[in-house]
């Protein structure tokens, strides 16, 4: 659902770069129009890449606030469980025991 939201974010942002600097209404000379598509490519790009940067950085900071400090008490519980369980399996069989301590 991220990437969709995302994706559609991208899209939105074009649209509205766009929207925002219109190319002109006169006719372009043919040779320059090359150029110009490249420097308005290179530009959209650098602002998309800077806007991404921005919402990658948000996303790590909600990550850390929000949902590491929850995630981080099902793993230790995850993880004491896989342990305690492991323990009683070597307790029950002693040959299983013996095999993995060497």
């Amino acid at each position: 659902m991220s990437r969709l939201v995302l994706l559609v974010l991208f899209v939105t942002l074009q649209a509205c770069l766009t929207l925002s600097n219109p190319l002109p209404t006169t006719a372009p000379d043919n040779a320059g129009l090359l150029e110009r598509a490249k420097q308005l490519y290179r530009g959209t790009k650098a602002k998309v890449l800077d806007v991404g940067k921005t919402v990658a950085g948000y996303a790590g900071m909600y990550y850390e606030d929000h949902l590491k400090p929850v995630t981080d008490s099902y793993m230790d519980w995850a993880k004491d469980s896989t342990s305690s369980l492991w323990q009683r399996l070597k307790n029950r069989l002693p040959t299983l025991g013996s095999d993995s301590d060497e």
